[in-house]
């Protein structure tokens, strides 16, 4: 019995995330991480001092949007070292467990969010009477409305010279976080400017930012949570790499196939049988085609754990 083991080094960085582009990308995010942050307590300090629910809503919201610049910071840093001693698939779960630490804290404010939401909402209808958010409230949310739309200008011109699909990613978040303002300048403008029997709109528009805070969470935090246990590859990923281990040459058939994902990282542990005749070189040039199968199918950005076995 011949045994071969073929491991794929490890690409340190994505092709478009090296040299200048990496640095323009960090200059961008930093940018946006400081922008992000100064809307969140402006927003939250308005929102609280001004007596607006759906401001203050808003300013969680803007938390959202500075975790996901603080991840894309991870995931052009810390996530791309190479592989070592200490860490032998390298750093991608850093961005991964970064990732569930953040949606799991979203998710909690976007329910407290909703469950205060709802309970003015229900005062309202019993007959207490709201709080009437300041003329203030109003000029804040039209301001960060602006600057969301300005870093929407500024992330598209930077992902575009950078050639990032990430940074542009991000750019669109910034346009839809813009959108997603004018649930608050509605709740906000009606409760001000047009008595006391509009003022349910800005508790029901501190409701509607919770669910656009909730659904994005809850999107991060799945595939983070499914990472983090290991899942397997969707079905439709294994079959597809079954079937080319098994075009290559000599590979006689897959005893085992098991993938899983490490960050931007994709890790496949696959056995196949070979004739007996073959020697442990050539099953190590068998091993080495079946590891550049997979990386012209997928990405370069892979690990590959081959073991051959005598068919």
């Amino acid at each position: 019995m011949r045994h071969s083991k073929h491991a794929a080094p490890l690409a340190q960085v994505l092709p478009d995330e090296t040299g200048a582009s990496a640095r323009t990308i960090r200059r961008v995010v930093k940018i946006g991480c400081v922008v992000n942050a100064l809307l969140m307590a402006l927003k939250l300090t308005a929102g609280y001092l001004g007596h607006s629910d759906a401001l203050v809503a808003d300013g969680f919201h803007s938390l959202n949007d500075l975790a996901a610049d603080l991840i894309m910071l991870i995931f052009v840093g810390i996530s791309y070292r190479a592989a070592d001693d200490r860490y032998a698939y390298g750093y991608g779960k850093f961005e991964t467990f970064s990732s569930f630490l953040i949606s799991a804290f979203l998710i909690v404010v976007a329910c407290v969010i909703g469950a205060e939401a709802v309970e003015s909402i229900i005062g309202y209808a019993k007959g207490e009477e709201l709080d009437q958010p300041d003329i203030w409230t109003f000029i804040v949310v039209l301001f960060a409305m602006a600057c969301k739309e300005g870093l929407f200008r500024f992330y598209s011109h930077a992902a575009r010279r950078a050639e990032s699909k990430a940074l542009l990613a991000n750019a669109w978040h910034h346009r839809s976080d813009a959108l997603a303002s004018v649930a608050t300048l509605v709740g906000v403008t009606f409760s001000h400017f047009f008595g006391p029997a509009f003022r349910i709109l800005d508790p029901v528009a501190s409701l509607v930012i919770a669910v656009f805070i909730l659904i994005p969470a809850v999107r991060l935090f799945r595939p983070a949570f499914a990472e983090l246990m290991e899942r397997s590859l969707p079905a439709g990923d294994v079959a597809r790499a079954r079937g080319i281990v098994e075009a290559v040459p000599g590979v006689e058939g897959v005893s085992g196939l098991r993938t899983r994902r490490n960050g931007h990282h994709l890790i496949f542990d696959v056995e196949i049988r070979i004739a007996p005749h073959l020697t442990i070189e050539q099953g190590a040039v068998i091993a080495a085609a079946i590891e550049e199968a997979l990386k012209k199918a997928y990405c370069p950005h892979i690990f590959v754990s081959v073991t051959t076995r005598p068919a």
